[in-house]
């Protein structure tokens, strides 16, 4: 696994004595990956260690110990820095400014040749070119975090770094974001995805990692963190009834043979055989010990 776009190796980050607190271990040996063209989402409870890692790997915080590289490059270097998008979780932009002034600003400080026309375009992607000179002292919550995005966006990333970032959001305007960012994937940029919204989290991701207490507690592919191990259902239809009416049983891996064994026996036409899925939330609070979200 080289030249990812994220490898954290063994990170930890401890904060000293400070104003009569003792020292504290946000981050403990966390290590994990993102993969180029993935989807990961990252979660845990609050005060887990989340935002502690995404500021590492921001380079806006140093480990107390292990490494944090993007594309084998420190997280703080211009070759990085120009090559990804970060949303924060509450933007916090000077209210006397339009979208546009503030597009035009961060182009001008990242270098990036870009046109009017072409950040109405974005801000359009994010549904407020309607809004485009308009202060932002006028914007609800949910609006700076559409203009979030759209600066995100402006660089074109090979890596989104997104924190909540639907916090504030009604449903539809959730879907909107879910599918901007899914188009991003589809151009081929990774998305690193922090969310409390596990069945967002459960729609658009391919992996996930789960922290508790500054520790990765479960990592995997959605498919295999939500497959039970030894549970599946059985889909059938029962004989002298409509075909169109099924029946479902659920048995346990070990009985799963002598199940269908009985069913076929007694002249059941068996559909399907499938394992049984848990929801990311029930994966969640298992991983977490019951941790609150």
């Amino acid at each position: 696994m080289t030249n990812l776009p994220i490898k954290v190796d063994n990170l930890e980050k401890t904060f000293r004595k400070s104003l009569g607190f003792s020292s504290f271990k946000a981050v403990d040996s966390l290590s994990f990956h993102v993969e180029k063209g993935e989807i990961l989402g990252f979660l845990g409870p609050n005060g887990a260690g989340k935002t502690t890692t995404i500021k590492c790997i921001l380079g806006l915080l140093k480990p107390s110990s292990g490494s944090v590289l993007l594309w084998n490059d420190h997280p703080a270097s211009k070759n990085v820095r120009t090559k990804i998008g970060y949303v924060p979780e509450n933007p916090d932009y000077e209210d006397i400014f339009t979208p546009i002034e503030f597009m035009t600003m961060f182009a001008s400080m990242r270098r990036i040749d870009m046109r009017k026309d072409q950040m109405i375009s974005i801000l359009g992607r994010v549904g407020l070119e309607a809004w485009a000179n308009v202060r932002i002292n006028n914007f609800s919550k949910g609006m700076k975090q559409r203009m979030s995005l759209a600066l995100a966006l402006q660089s074109q990333p090979d890596l989104l770094i997104m924190d909540e970032p639907t916090g504030g959001l009604d449903p539809a305007a959730r879907k909107e974001f879910r599918d901007v960012i899914l188009e991003e994937n589809q151009r081929g940029a990774s998305i690193f995805l922090s969310s409390h919204l596990l069945s967002e989290v459960e729609t658009i991701c391919d992996r996930a990692v789960i922290l508790a207490n500054g520790r990765k507690v479960t990592e995997g592919n959605l498919d295999d963190l939500l497959r039970t191990e030894d549970l599946f259902s059985i889909s059938f239809t029962v004989p002298g009834t409509d075909s169109d009416i099924l029946e479902r049983k659920s048995v346990n891996a070990a009985d799963l043979q002598k199940t269908i064994d009985e069913l076929r026996q007694n002249g059941q036409n068996i559909l399907e055989v499938k394992p049984v899925y848990r929801s990311l939330e029930e994966v969640f609070l298992s991983a977490t010990r019951g941790g609150n979200l």
